[in-house]
């Protein structure tokens, strides 16, 4: 009987620890994904249009297997550039005409020579996040401009616009002391919501070989007519997110070795970092590996269900003494490349 009361003692420190995080946090949405390279738009806008053809995707996150009300997270978004520069300055006039297939080969560059022109990209993401009773949705149009710095070099500067709105349920919840705990009366109150317009900016340097890149979530926050008083007085802190990509590519003998690191600095939160290494394997199937400093190790697999349809797949189980109690994270994503004329590769995933 008592080990059954010490579980019990565990999930519940813990399910009150999740609380206290989400309402801290709830200023803003913060991108919490395995995968974090197959939907790049919520961690940095200058992503946006990056690839050579029109990217959607779709997924689901469930965090926590095994507690009653865990975290879940659904989210869709799509990105394409558009209004290319006529003509590429970087061609190499020294192919003959006669050697169309050289010629094609050294202009798509291994899949990096659409990129070498000016160009604007634009896309969008939703997302609808439920934690207990909190629910959090919302939607942003991402902006970005693609300029050549050299032959290989790319610059992208982008800017997010979005609306997120944030809600509280409190049926089914209690706390300790309910008569003294001031923001909970005022939940009881109906004083339970808060919407807002959000602005993140970015920007990232890209090569064929490699990308680094910088964005600012929620840089700037404005609260709508009907916020609550309780989610005024919270916190809005800006994240400062910093994303370095490296492509080992050996394309004659099939494969591609990508190494990722994600950074995020917020001043109410510790700073956490995350590595992963992946590999690509004849543009088929892929694999990879993850490690977020703060206590979690995560695996992900794909492969192509058509030459312009993928079905990706992750798995995250922390390290720290929660894994007691949870079996983990599970996360699906459905990636379609449309528009993809000359099926090119991804760049970021």
């Amino acid at each position: 009987m008592q080990p059954l009361v010490k579980l019990h003692t565990i999930r519940l420190a813990l399910l009150i620890l999740a609380l206290l995080t989400q309402s801290i946090s709830w200023a803003q949405i913060d991108y919490r994904f395995t995968q974090f390279y197959q939907n790049p738009l919520p961690v940095n806008p200058a992503f946006s249009g990056i690839e050579d053809f029109v990217d959607i995707k779709v997924g689901y996150r469930t965090q926590w297997a095994g507690f009653d009300n865990s975290p879940t997270h659904l989210f869709a978004s799509a990105n394409m550039a558009f209004k290319l520069s006529g003509g590429n300055k970087y061609k190499n006039r020294g192919v003959r005409l006669y050697e169309a297939e050289a010629y094609s080969s050294i202009e798509r560059d291994d899949g990096f020579g659409y990129r070498k022109s000016k160009r604007h990209g634009l896309g969008f993401y939703v997302m609808q996040n439920t934690d207990g009773g909190f629910s959090n949705t919302a939607a942003f149009l991402n902006y970005a401009y693609h300029i050549n710095l050299t032959n290989q070099l790319v610059w992208s500067v982008g800017a997010a616009f979005g609306y997120e709105l944030n809600k509280f349920n409190p049926s089914g919840i209690s706390v300790l002391n309910p008569d003294l705990d001031a923001t909970y009366q005022a939940y009881l109150n109906s004083d339970n919501q808060k919407s807002s317009v959000n602005v993140n900016l970015g920007t990232v340097i890209y090569h064929k070989q490699f990308y680094l890149g910088y964005s600012a979530i929620s840089a700037t926050k404005i609260l709508l007519p009907g916020t609550s008083t309780a989610f005024n007085e919270l916190p809005n802190p800006i994240t400062h997110n910093i994303q370095f990509g490296f492509r080992y590519r050996k394309w004659r003998y099939g494969y591609l070795i990508s190494p990722y690191l994600m950074v995020n600095l917020r001043k109410d939160q510790p700073v956490e970092v995350i590595g992963a290494l992946r590999m690509r394997y004849q543009d088929k199937f892929w694999g990879g590996v993850q490690y977020t400093l703060l206590g979690s190790v995560g695996l992900s697999a794909g492969f192509y269900l058509t030459p312009n349809v993928a079905l990706n797949y992750g798995y995250e189980f922390p390290t720290s003494k929660i894994s007691r109690v949870t079996a983990g994270s599970h996360e699906i994503i459905l990636a379609f490349k449309l528009k993809n004329k000359n099926y090119s590769r991804a760049y970021l995933y």
